[in-house]
């Protein structure tokens, strides 16, 4: 694992007033869910099921999957080394910049690493997997489903791993699970501590053919998933809980935060279709600019320089509320000024 993820709060303490680091809505609310957890709290004195059995029944039903074709795992992140320790040695695409996670999976599994989709095929060996996040984090471009479903299937020789971590972060089409039966050479990797802004309780799940599925469940650590996770996820899926009351508002305000930021001068943000986008400063680095907000103004943001393809001009950040994205927007203007000072 790489240190240096968004949501280092835990590094920072009360220094941290608003944290624009993490991916993760955070104005949800968790007031039935905290009454739903204390009434079943006793869950924590007895193991949990070793697999997690009864949430992936649910969300198979919810999904309308056949329920061998599901597997939850702890957080998305379990999901991605299971994947890479199945097919150990095999040789991984993994186009840049992107998630840190799935090359420190492949490196650990021995997997042949190649950076560039452009010439793999005459270099890399046919057992080979595509990785793609999708929305990619941390650019927050979604490429079109139509054009996933197609290289899927005109490749089936070839395996793909599409991470739809942030799918109910964007109002693009996502590839639907149901839709995808028939593919056996897909694996679709999902996180519920994303869609409803539980972090904290680690879940996520794989959906793949049932040959798949059976061999990760036959590699993997049993109770992975604590009873309190497992508890939650029921409650959520059975409850349709929508932790983001209106995404189509809370996209608008990133597209607001967005242009505000694209209009101050030495900055350059990239497009994005989802609540957090990818930002390149011209003048000092971003470890210098994440050091000067926490001290300043409290505010935390994601240090983007650790990961491959960008250096240490990047930065991301996600939208808050109104208010909250006008103070990181007044906070970047003064930066900008504090540098123009210093260099004069």
């Amino acid at each position: 694992m790489i240190y240096g993820h968004g949501d280092e709060i835990y590094r920072y303490g009360d220094k941290v007033k608003i944290n624009f680091s993490s991916n993760v809505y955070s104005q949800a609310d968790y007031t039935e869910l905290k009454e739903h957890l204390m009434q079943h709290f006793d869950v924590v004195g007895h193991y949990p099921e070793p697999d997690a059995h009864t949430l992936e029944c649910l969300i198979a039903k919810k999904l309308g999957v056949k329920e061998n074709t599901v597997l939850v795992t702890s957080g998305a992140n379990e999901a991605l080394y299971l994947i890479a320790q199945l097919y150990r040695g095999w040789s991984s695409i993994i186009p840049q910049p992107t998630f840190s996670e799935y090359e420190d999976a492949c490196r650990m599994f021995n997997h042949i690493i190649s950076y560039d989709v452009k010439d793999e095929m005459d270099v890399l060996p046919k057992d080979r997997i595509y990785w793609i996040c999708n929305p990619n984090n941390p650019t927050g471009n979604v490429l079109v489903k139509g054009m996933l479903n197609h290289i899927v299937r005109k490749h089936p020789r070839y395996l793909y791993v599409i991470d739809q971590s942030y799918a109910d972060y964007t109002l693009a089409p996502m590839l639907d699970p149901k839709e995808m039966t028939d593919v056996f050479n897909l694996m679709l990797v999902h996180s519920l501590s994303k869609k409803y802004c539980i972090p904290g309780l680690r879940l996520g799940y794989i959906v793949a053919s049932p040959i798949i599925i059976g061999r990760l469940k036959h590699i993997r650590q049993p109770w992975t998933i604590n009873a309190l996770a497992i508890e939650a996820g029921k409650y959520l899926i059975e409850n349709d809980v929508q932790m983001i009351p209106d995404l189509k508002a809370y996209l608008t305000e990133a597209q607001r935060l967005r242009q505000n930021l694209c209009a101050i001068e030495g900055l350059k943000v990239m497009k994005t279709d989802t609540n957090f986008m990818l930002v390149s400063i011209d003048k000092g680095t971003s470890v210098e600019l994440k050091r000067w907000l926490i001290d300043n103004y409290g505010i935390l943001i994601r240090d983007a320089a650790n990961i491959r393809g960008l250096d240490d001009n990047y930065f991301r950040v996600t939208a808050q509320t109104p208010e909250e994205d006008d103070q990181l927007i007044e906070a970047l203007k003064e930066y900008v000024t504090h540098l123009t000072k210093v260099s004069d």
